[in-house]
């Protein structure tokens, strides 16, 4: 691999964690007919001199799901199971997988997410808090799918569904007689070498195993996977997920090779939202048609990525022991497998004086021009059903046409196909326009020294999941709120006095300037479009202040003896149904325990930040004892960012 991708990719990583403080650890693998790469920055947890790499292990999340996809996909080889065969034929006669309509739900649906099924159970009522499906068994699961109406019919609809991946690994593993980590090993890891993929670790494992971080710096236990295995249940590295990329791709010789692609081929669309997925695969197609494959993770402590390009064989593996708000590792493995890998076709850096940065920093704001609604018009053509794109486009070409035939002359029929082009050209800009209104992008150029850097960020109103919270681990409703990105900064290298480059893709980026040399106008250039942004302001906008982890106090027993007692919260924004909230000491720990309509959603542990507030590393939920006039408490106040402060009056 060319070393000035990977430097670049190096620079970037530590920038992110040095500088940032977005990551605690990161590793990035790259793999084409060349041959691939490791490219790994940070440690496995705070303070440690441990550093990752390769063969260090992480939670990956949902790309399980694409294991899970690849079994089903054996057994259909195997004609041990077909694609539309219902699920309730694989599961306990005494399980009632719902129906609607007279319509079952299919492995095909749960491999599309199209079963219906939500997100998640509700039925978790877990131990912990912070490791919910530690205790989720197979009794849970049926009692939820016994008692879980669908709301429409399967097959109709996307709808992202951990419940339906986590049976769909259960059922493959019951219909093969053995457990799913078990069927992964034996017909996955084996024969492609992936000796470090498992959900159980061994001593060995377990030492090369990074801590997660929760998104406010904490580190947080692993999760512990069961019945929902299927999932997000694996445990993974670097090196063996190169694998597993390479013999998607074809670059190694697998008997499996075959069977993922399979696995590639486009089973469900739909225009709202534009989604194209496979057996549990995601499609993405870029301005230039080409074809992404990929699918990303995230557990409470971790944020993972893999995705690769069949058409120029290339892949990306990106891991993270953070799970971080910020850029995500998808959001580098997509820049990657988009940027130019040969050193010979990158573009070359030149020295400029640093005093002469000044003419370039400052905010930056997308012009919502024609070019804009260009792009965006070839992404919604690529990337939602032909059948949403043809059939009005057919329609107005039919209405078009019977005028033209109906129209004498040539007045008319001219007057039509120029009203037609301007309705055409005003729709693009209407289209550009509605994109910058929603989410008003901002390039900010500032300059550090002889280098200078780019970030984009945003502001939009958008819908806040808060996972897990108080009353539980899924809190599935949305909270209007006016959001920043957080940071994602790369740095622009120069090619000459108005032409730069971003450091890892070698995307350009030009400035056109006025008459006294300052910066008035940025250009994007990405393969198959570009983005012009109008200067606004000649300074940069305020960087987010790097978080820094609550400080813990240690406080007399009497002080967490005052807080012990039982807690009820009525009905409000926050709470919709109300809680019952229970505090007990075990030493010098208080520990919590909520209580909704849906069942409890776990113990988590209270930390000190003074005598009368606490607060949850496991979401940064901060709680506040008010006390009477005798120093007794007489109630709590919970306050979470995004949602209502909400008081809980303590019981007798």
């Amino acid at each position: 691999m060319q070393n000035v991708i990977t430097d670049s990719i190096r620079a970037l990583l530590q920038q992110r964690i040095e500088v940032e403080k977005s990551d605690v650890g990161m590793v990035v693998g790259l793999v084409d007919e060349q041959g691939s790469s490791i490219v790994s920055y940070g440690k496995g947890d705070e303070g440690e001199s441990r550093e990752v790499d390769g063969d260090t292990l992480f939670e990956i999340g949902s790309i399980t799901k694409t294991f899970t996809g690849l079994l089903l996909q054996d057994m259909i080889e195997r004609g041990e199971m077909k694609l539309n065969d219902p699920v309730a034929g694989y599961l306990p006669k005494s399980v009632r997988l719902p129906t609607h309509r007279g319509k079952k739900i299919t492995l095909l649906h749960l491999a599309t997410h199209t079963s219906g099924l939500p997100r998640n159970p509700d039925n978790h009522d877990p131990k912990r808090a912070d490791n919910p499906e530690a205790d989720y068994t197979a009794a849970k699961l049926y009692a939820f799918l016994s008692n879980c109406p669908l709301t429409r019919d399967p097959g109709a609809k996307f709808e992202y569904s951990n419940l339906g991946s986590g049976l769909l690994g259960h059922v493959i593993a019951l219909k093969a007689g053995t457990d799913y980590e078990s069927l992964v090993v034996d017909r996955i890891c084996r024969p492609l070498k992936m000796d470090s993929t498992r959900i159980t670790l061994t001593p060995d494992l377990k030492a090369r195993f990074a801590t997660g971080h929760n998104y406010l710096g904490y580190a947080v236990t692993s999760m512990d996977f069961q019945i929902q295995a299927g999932c997000g249940g694996l445990r993974s590295t670097a090196n063996d997920l190169l694998k597993y990329v390479s013999a998607n791709l074809g670059l190694t010789s697998s008997n499996l090779t075959p069977l993922m692609k399979k696995t590639h081929v486009t089973c469900f669309q739909s225009a709202v939202p534009p989604v194209n997925i496979a057996l549990t695969w995601r499609i993405f197609f870029d301005l230039q048609g080409r074809k992404i494959i990929s699918h990303g993770g995230a557990t409470f402590g971790y944020r993972t990525f893999v995705g690769f390009d069949e058409a120029r064989r290339r892949g990306v593996v990106v891991l993270s022991n953070i799970a971080n708000s910020g850029a995500s590792p998808g959001t580098i493995g997509t820049l990657l497998l988009e940027s130019e890998w040969q050193a010979g076709r990158r573009p070359k850096k030149i020295q400029i004086s640093g005093q002469r940065h000044d003419l370039y920093t400052g905010q930056y704001r997308l012009t919502p021009d024609f070019k804009l609604g260009m792009v965006l018009a070839r992404l919604i053509l690529f990337n939602v059903p032909r059948a949403a794109v043809f059939i009005p486009g057919s329609l107005c070409l039919a209405a078009l046409l019977v005028l033209l035939w109906l129209s004498p002359g040539w007045i008319v029929p001219a007057r039509t196909i120029l009203a037609g082009g301007l309705v055409a050209a005003l729709s693009l800009l209407a289209l550009g326009r509605v994109v910058c209104t929603r989410l008003q992008p901002i390039m900010d150029i500032r300059s550090d020294g002889d280098r200078i850097f780019a970030r984009v960020t945003r502001l939009s109103r958008t819908n806040l999941k808060v996972m897990p919270h108080i009353d539980g681990v899924h809190l599935n409703r949305s909270v209007s709120m006016v959001e920043s990105l957080p940071p994602f900064t790369v740095e622009l290298l120069p090619e000459s006095e108005t032409h730069f480059f971003e450091r890892m893709s070698g995307f350009p980026v030009i400035f056109s300037r006025n008459g006294s040399g300052e910066a008035t106008r940025l250009t994007l250039r990405i393969p198959g479009g570009e983005f012009s942004f109008d200067k606004i302001s000649n300074q940069p906008s305020k960087a987010p202040e790097i978080s820094k982890p609550q400080a813990i106090v240690k406080l007399d027993t009497k002080f967490y003896n005052a807080c012990v007692g039982q807690y009820e919260f009525a009905p409000d924004a926050t709470f919709p149904s109300g809680i019952k909230l229970s505090i007990r000491r075990e030493g010098d720990q208080l520990v919590g325990w909520a209580v909704g309509k849906s069942g409890g959603g776990g113990e988590f542990d209270l930390y000190p930040e003074s005598e009368t507030n606490f607060f949850l590393k496991i979401n940064g939920a901060q709680l506040r004892f008010i006390k009477d006039e005798g120093g007794e408490v007489t109630a709590v106040i919970h306050r979470i960012a995004g949602l209502p402060d909400s008081e809980g009056r303590k019981l007798k």
